[in-house]
């Protein structure tokens, strides 16, 4: 006795998910890409604020690390005083509405802080924000 074959509809992949996959991890890696390109050094160890906030757009500023030795650190380069006026005044020219991501290490004497803040005055730069960790009893 002969069976009937019965009529099978072929599978079909639905493509919708798999594009929208595809773009939630294309916007992941833009922002991950976006966020690796601020001047992180890992030697500086921030200080603790009470009132710390998280600062809505890192991208446009130039960064100073000053490092546990007292050490200015501009685009991963280590500088002398007389070379960081020199960058900012340039970087001041290049883009008038400069603004400035200060990263100090919590051990580093005033000091060396007060050296860029005058440093950044001489510039013509005003806008800077300090780095800091926010404290955990927020």
């Amino acid at each position: 006795m002969k069976r009937k074959k019965k009529f099978r509809e072929h599978a079909e992949i639905d493509m919708a998910p798999l594009i929208d996959m595809v773009f939630l991890l294309l916007i992941f890696f833009m922002c991950s890409a976006t966020l690796s390109e601020i001047e992180y050094t890992p030697d500086v160890r921030l200080p603790v604020a009470p009132r710390a906030k998280i600062p809505e757009n890192l991208k446009d500023r130039g960064v100073i690390n000053i490092l546990p030795g007292g050490d200015y650190m501009i685009a991963k380069e280590i500088v002398t005083e007389k070379q960081m006026l020199k960058i900012m005044k340039q970087r001041k020219k290049e883009n008038p509405d400069l603004k400035l991501y200060l990263r100090a290490n919590k051990e580093v004497p005033f000091k060396k802080v007060k050296t860029v803040l005058k440093t950044c005055a001489e510039a013509g730069i005003n806008d800077i924000i300090f780095a800091s960790f926010q404290s955990p009893n927020n």
